[in-house]
């Protein structure tokens, strides 16, 4: 436990309610000074009058006992008005008093320190902060909540198991059961090597909620790529012109449907060309094409060119109907059924539990480890050794085992207050 007070506002000034938290041995002695009160029962909020010297205010208080807060550390929280002046002066009454200011993410650092949180956990309540949309939050409650941690866990007592039977091979070399143990411990630690495969493969679910399904729309000049654009941002975004061509450069916008997040991508319209600008356009297009996870081929009724992997869109159906999601951008008539069948395209999202790129990292590592260890006929030292570093790689995402510079990097992202 640290002996020093940190103290930080944790929410933004100007609402009905501003938060102020304490954390370190002596946050009580603090909060009685601040209220002239004597808070007995932990956890209990007490209605009472908070008195820096300067100020005054009705608060509500709440004092945690240690090894029962969020921190692990003995804690206190002052809920004040949410003025600007009023919180500031409590903060700095605190402070002049023997506390000092948190650094930003140091309450969750301290609850990291104190074992109340692992590694994944902390990742996970820095990413339900941050989160923009429901999937997001949903996601970032799973990591939070330690289902992550557990997975690895489990992942990391199996392959204990194995080292274990690779050491008594090690230590009782006169037996001589050393080809029998390799033998037998293939198959454990292929199945091992497999659940690391599966959950390395939340990698690219996990990309795809924080930062969004690229969605690309594509096809002919003049065919109301853009107009749909628009409509599907419920914003003017891209310029709108009855000239072929006006769309040089590949645009993009964010939007939300159903508590997912999609990117998505206005395109130069493909053709022929000796215009070196727009020539660039298209290629640009042909890029975002590949990279897209969802494909939108928009045409006008009559055209009957086929694209394959994609949903085929009508525009203009006001003049004229044809095949697929038959839509009037500019009238905005079934921009909601094609936001429905984009989102029907994405099911493939979110199937287990997702990874960050420092998890999916380790975990790769910690494959690599494992397919040395029986693949390349070492000798019994080696394949332990190589078990032990996989076991080692797993321990940076349970937080078994972390560097500071690891640990560092990790919180320095949280706001001051967290």
């Amino acid at each position: 436990m640290r002996e020093d007070i940190i103290t930080a506002a944790s929410t933004p000034y100007g609402g009905a309610i501003a938060v102020i938290r304490l954390s370190g041995r002596g946050s009580k002695q603090l909060l009685r000074k601040l209220c002239n009160k004597d808070f007995k029962e932990p956890r209990r909020a007490y209605y009472t009058t908070a008195d820096t010297g300067t100020i005054k205010d009705k608060c509500v208080v709440i004092f945690y006992e240690e090894g029962k807060s969020y921190t692990g550390e003995e804690s206190g929280e002052v809920y004040c008005h949410g003025s600007a002046v009023i919180a500031r002066e409590i903060t700095e009454f605190f402070i002049r008093n023997g506390a000092r200011a948190a650094e930003g993410g140091e309450f969750t650092m301290r609850a990291y320190l104190n074992k109340k949180l692992d590694l994944t956990e902390a990742e996970g309540v820095l990413d339900l902060i941050n989160a923009e949309t429901v999937e997001q939050a949903r996601d970032a409650f799973e990591k939070a909540d330690g289902k992550l941690c557990k997975k690895i866990r489990d992942i990391q007592k199996n392959l204990a198991d194995v080292i274990a039977k690779t050491e008594v091979s090690i230590d009782y070399p006169e037996e001589d059961i050393e080809s029998f143990v390799l033998k037998n411990i293939k198959n454990d630690v292929n199945k091992i090597k497999r659940e690391i495969e599966e959950t390395a493969d939340g990698y690219s679910d996990g990309r795809k909620i924080k930062e969004g399904i690229k969605v690309v729309i594509f096809g002919k000049p003049n065919v109301g790529k853009s107009s749909l654009f628009n409509a599907l941002m419920e914003e003017d975004r891209a310029i709108v012109n009855e000239r072929e061509g006006t769309t040089r450069d590949v645009i993009d916008g964010e939007y939300v449907y159903k508590g997912r997040k999609f990117v998505l991508y206005d395109t130069a319209g493909i053709r022929n060309t000796d215009d070196g600008i727009e020539s660039e356009g298209i290629k640009r297009a042909f890029k975002a094409i590949d990279g897209a996870d969802v494909r939108v081929f928009v045409k006008e009724a009559g055209d009957d060119e086929k694209k394959a992997d994609c949903i085929v869109v009508t525009n203009k159906c006001d003049i004229k109907r044809g095949e697929g999601i038959n839509v009037s951008a500019v009238k905005k008539e079934g921009i909601n059924i094609l936001k429905e069948e984009i989102y029907r395209r994405t099911d493939f999202v979110k199937k287990g539990i997702t990874v960050n790129l420092r998890q999916y990292s380790a975990l790769i590592k910690a494959k690599e480890c494992l397919k040395r260890a029986i693949d390349c006929n070492l000798t019994m030292d080696c394949v332990a050794a190589d078990l032990t570093e996989a076991y080692d790689e797993l321990g940076r995402i349970t937080s078994v085992i972390g560097s500071d510079e690891i640990i560092d990097k990790i919180f320095s992202s949280f706001c001051v207050g967290k």
